[in-house]
């Protein structure tokens, strides 16, 4: 490609000579560097596809409806290595809106509210090649601003809703989040860990990889997330859930967003 013939935003020396398919070839290689330096296996990140078509299965709105092996994703159809189709999130239609008013409000109407405990937001590059390091998020950042302002921390949530464009980025979040030390991200979610009866309810809606991914998925991270607070989800619905994280992603691994909803009893 010729500069001439790419538009100023997607011509970059260090990247665009060599073709990347982006997004994805972005998130691929963060995804390698986890794999090489962690040793985080193919298998683990599959882990988190499979989770997320489990709680799928139990979401009527969702998009995939067939249940969905570690195999499956492993022998699927190569889009940039280490990810296949099924590492990467859905293509579809979509939207959702959020109301936010005064918490003396809130109580005078219908449903049960959901409050903003804290929030925290960062962002460390643009392009994937000024990323500071491959395997650390700008999560690192907005996670503890949103527990410090909330008073709380990764223990205290019941559940967890973490944009998945691809596989490798709730490994990501959860690290830096603090849900687990930096590289142990593939052996937290391994054996189920965040699928349905696993030790941390991640992903309950199926994720931007099963329920649904318009484009702009950050809202309905948010949307999960506060609906699991109402005790709205039916089938999937977390126990007793009364604070639930909700974090979002954009560009190439370049802004993180972290929210924190608690129902009356967290306030």
């Amino acid at each position: 490609m010729s500069r001439a013939a790419a538009s100023p935003r997607e011509f970059n020396p260090y990247e665009t000579p060599y073709r990347p398919f982006l997004p994805a070839s972005a998130y691929a290689l963060a995804a390698s560097r986890h794999m090489h330096q962690y040793g985080t296996t193919r298998e683990q990140l599959a882990e988190v596809a499979v989770a997320a078509r489990k709680w799928a299965l139990m979401n009527p709105v969702a998009w995939e409806k067939e249940p969905l092996t570690i195999d499956q994703v492993l022998n699927a159809r190569m889009v940039s290595h280490p990810f296949t189709v099924r590492d990467c999130c859905l293509v579809n239609d979509g939207g959702g809106a959020m109301i936010v008013t005064s918490a003396a409000r809130a109580k005078t109407l219908k449903k049960k509210p959901a409050y903003v405990l804290g929030v925290g937001e960062a962002i460390s590059h643009a392009s994937i090649s000024s990323m500071p390091d491959l395997t650390i998020t700008a999560a690192a950042e907005s996670g503890p601003e949103a527990f410090g302002m909330a008073g709380l921390d990764p223990s205290d949530m019941d559940m967890v809703s973490l944009y998945d464009a691809f596989t490798l980025t709730p490994i990501l979040f959860l690290e830096d989040l603090g849900f687990c030390p930096k590289g142990e991200g593939g052996r937290f979610v391994a054996n189920g860990a965040i699928a349905p009866g696993g030790k941390l309810a991640v992903n309950t809606s199926g994720g931007g990889l099963s329920y649904c991914h318009p484009g702009m998925y950050g809202l309905l991270v948010m949307i999960e997330a506060v609906r699991q607070v109402r005790g709205e989800c039916g089938e999937r619905q977390v126990r007793d859930c009364e604070v639930a994280l909700a974090h979002g992603n954009g560009g190439v691994l370049s802004s993180q967003c972290t929210v924190i909803f608690g129902g009356p009893s967290a306030v």
